[in-house]
């Protein structure tokens, strides 16, 4: 099972969440790190993961459009949900109180008639908070919202799995049930597809 991951530009070289990658290795997975736009590297790809980082550019919004068109499973993780939102009409803007040095958490609440409340079985739960900007307009459908109105989960119901999560699953995700859960959904819909 081959998962793509958009690698993030730190100074002169690309990293990887180790978190993500050792989410991908506990389901038998093996990490495809992306840098660039790549059709047949994309299209060798089972799934992929878009992981948080400080900037989309517009390659990620290229291997998006690619990861779309072909109905590859994605999931979308702070800074690859807001990539997923920009590219379909999203716009963003700053926030504040939502990324701390200590771990915050704060309530969402899920609309039930969507993929993600099916995978999960939860309509309102805790999640950490570690960014700086958010989503406040989409064309894909606005699934959940935090109790001070952060847009926090965003699907595509057309598609097999195209689901973006503002706040980090891989932190602790087998401590976590709701994160957990996620992560099984979108490897398991890998795996059928």
């Amino acid at each position: 099972m081959k998962i793509g991951v958009i690698l993030r530009p730190v100074g002169n070289r690309y990293t990887l969440n180790k978190e993500i990658e050792e989410v991908i290795a506990y389901y038998g997975g093996t990490v495809v790190g992306i840098t660039r736009y790549n059709e047949s590297l994309l299209e060798s790809l089972d799934g992929a993961i878009l992981q948080g980082g400080e900037d989309y550019t517009k390659t990620d919004l290229d291997i998006l459009t690619f990861l779309y068109k072909r109905d590859i499973p994605t999931l979308g993780i702070c800074l690859g949900m807001q990539a997923m939102g920009v590219l379909f009409h999203g716009e963003l803007k700053k926030i504040e109180n939502h990324c701390l040095l200590e771990e915050k958490e704060h309530t969402v609440f899920v609309n039930k008639d969507s993929k993600f409340f099916e995978f999960v079985r939860a309509e309102e739960f805790l999640v950490n908070s570690r960014h700086q900007e958010a989503l406040t307009t989409t064309e894909m459908d606005t699934i959940g919202v935090s109790n001070d109105g952060v847009i926090e989960v965003i699907e595509d119901k057309k598609k097999k799995f195209f689901i973006g999560v503002e706040w980090h699953p891989e932190t602790n995700f087998l401590n976590k049930e709701i994160s957990k859960k996620l992560f099984n959904a979108f490897f398991e819909t890998v795996r059928n597809s």
